[in-house]
């Protein structure tokens, strides 16, 4: 008798400290998710999850106004997804990654992430509530959500036979005990007990993922639930996302039911409960049985599943550039003005997201724009500027600057090149086939903004003057909206017609150099090659027959 009150004083003191601890937990996110917003982020991500991050985009129809990989290398947008990857879950994570590679062309998708945004901004208890419920679905670790919830049917069948067989050899064990067959009976038992141990962690290893996944569903739609019950946003746009949301999770009460013999809903470890309920999986099975049901039952809700994921990494995503406005300060940021009419691309006090320091630029372009300027003086870093807030524009809705004007755009870059070794070609092949694709694009009934960084400079000064010319001027024929940075002065006489000059420039002493990083109008009157060599100790010899070589070459050129 004494030892069973042992026992449930055992057993009530667990679940106490496991409520206790609940409790604790929350507390703790909550104080966490309030430092967060606004703060710098501080969960870099590895790059064994970037690798998984894509099954989502993948997942999605292809555009042709998608942003492309050469693009997204270009402009190294994955260093700016890690600044605004402020998301609370799985879900939100893989939809902003998705949502950064495909710019918007119509106003109604960004006016509803805008509702979204604004409210998250404005209402601070509402913004936790939400943030609290999304933190408890969690996020996972080198492992893509949406590859394994969408790939269920490729799991190997598994009997339950094999998994019932330890619980009939505890049975059989008691019963051999109970008619005094002690030895027969320790034997049994300890060899149910090892075949189940050891068919535990070989199944368990294959499905992990996949278990990962379940246990993540389960958690998201308790969690939906929890989001309509606690979140006080009636008669607003949330208010229509969470009922929107609430008729998806109803499709899962039966998926739901007994899930907790999988594992707990909490993303948190750590419960002394949990911890006793595993040594009761790991003997007895139940979590793999139950496996085998919820995983047949996922596959027949995969349309309910996607249409959930969709409206819930919108509303993570929102979250996320809400902390991101906050991080960038009141004057940091603006709200876009996009239109589908022809129109000048203008905007005032454009920063890049990157720079700790930037140099802010205004612009008003009504056609094509040619940069020149000195090495390092900040051409490049311009021509990135410009394409990332045009495609933050029309996917978080937010640019980096004082105002920002323009059309919904297809962006391509052709800047940050270099050989394919793998394909076997050259630096001068791969930057044709780059250009080409910008070509292309520039044919079809589609407004353009493209950026190309020294056209063609893997061929010699001649044959790259004529053809990089032409193919600017190409662009320009076909309506594009061109970014071009250029050494080549040349290039400003031939197409004075068809582009507006621009350049950065530099204040020269015989010790230093210093840049301004900022754009002026017209064409560079000024170069620092040369006087680099003699700063960074060239012999003066070098340094002064290069000078002659230049002034023979300019003048002969008449540049």
């Amino acid at each position: 008798m004494n030892v069973w009150i042992i026992i449930s004083c055992i057993i009530v003191g667990l679940l106490a400290f496991g409520f206790y601890d609940s409790i604790r937990r929350e507390r703790e996110l909550r104080k966490k998710l309030i430092a967060a917003f606004g703060a710098p982020v501080k969960d870099k991500m590895n790059q064994k999850r970037y690798e998984t991050i894509g099954a989502y985009r993948d997942s999605l129809i292809g555009r042709t106004y998608d942003i492309d990989e050469i693009t997204w290398n270009d402009l190294e947008l994955f260093r700016v997804f890690r600044e605004l990857n402020r998301t609370c879950s799985a879900v939100g994570e893989e939809y902003l990654y998705a949502a950064m590679f495909r710019p918007e062309f119509c106003e109604d998708e960004l006016k509803r992430r805008e509702a979204l945004t604004s409210l998250f901004s404005d209402n601070a208890e509402v913004r936790i509530s939400m943030q609290m419920a999304l933190s408890q679905m969690g996020k996972l670790h080198n492992v893509s959500l949406y590859r394994y919830l969408t790939s269920f049917d490729g799991v190997e069948e598994d009997s339950n036979i094999k998994h019932l067989l330890p619980i009939g050899g505890y049975l059989t064990s008691l019963v051999l005990g109970l008619l005094g067959f002690s030895a027969v009976s320790i034997g049994l038992l300890i060899a149910s007990i090892g075949y189940s141990i050891v068919t535990y962690y070989r199944r368990k290893g294959a499905i992990e993922p996949y278990l990962q996944a379940l246990m993540f569903v389960c958690r998201w739609v308790e969690n939906i639930a929890r989001m309509r019950k606690e979140v006080k946003a009636q008669g607003t746009v949330l208010d229509l996302e969470l009922e929107s949301l609430e008729e998806q999770a109803k499709a899962f009460a039966s998926f739901r039911r007994g899930a907790w013999l999988i594992a707990s809903s909490s993303a948190t470890g750590g419960d002394p409960v949990q911890m006793l309920l595993d040594y009761m999986r790991m003997l007895t099975h139940f979590d793999l049985i139950k496996f085998n049901q919820m995983h047949r039952r996922l596959i027949a809700l995969s349309s309910e599943l996607k249409r959930m994921f969709e409206d819930t990494g919108r509303l993570d995503m929102t979250m996320a550039v809400a902390s991101y406005r906050a991080y960038r300060g009141k004057d940091g940021w603006c709200l876009p003005e996009l239109t589908q009419e022809e129109t000048p691309l203008s905007f005032d006090g454009l920063c890049h997201p990157m720079i700790a320091k930037p140099v802010p630029n205004s612009l008003t372009a009504d056609g094509c724009i040619l940069l020149t300027g000195s090495n390092a003086s900040g051409k490049s870093t311009f021509l990135k500027t410009v394409a990332i807030n045009a495609l933050l524009a029309q996917t978080i809705h937010t640019v980096l600057g004082r105002s920002y004007k323009g059309m919904y755009y297809r962006i391509l870059s052709s800047m940050a090149l270099r050989d394919d070794l793998a394909a076997k070609e050259s630096y001068y092949i791969v930057e044709i086939r780059s250009l080409k694709r910008i070509l292309d694009a520039a044919e079809e009934n589609e407004p353009v903004l493209c950026f190309v960084d020294e056209v063609l400079r893997g061929t010699n000064t001649a044959e790259r003057i004529a053809a990089s010319s032409r193919i600017l001027r190409y662009l320009s024929e076909k309506g594009a909206h061109c970014f071009a940075a250029t050494h080549d002065l040349e290039l400003t006489e031939i197409l004075r017609d068809s582009f507006e000059m621009y350049h950065f420039s530099e204040t020269v002493t015989e010790e230093n150099i210093t840049f301004d990083y900022t754009l002026k109008e017209g064409k560079a009157t000024s170069r620092n090659a040369i006087l680099l060599l003699k700063l960074f100790g060239y012999p003066q010899e070098i340094v002064e027959d290069a000078n002659r070589e230049a002034e023979k070459f300019l003048n002969r050129h008449g540049v």
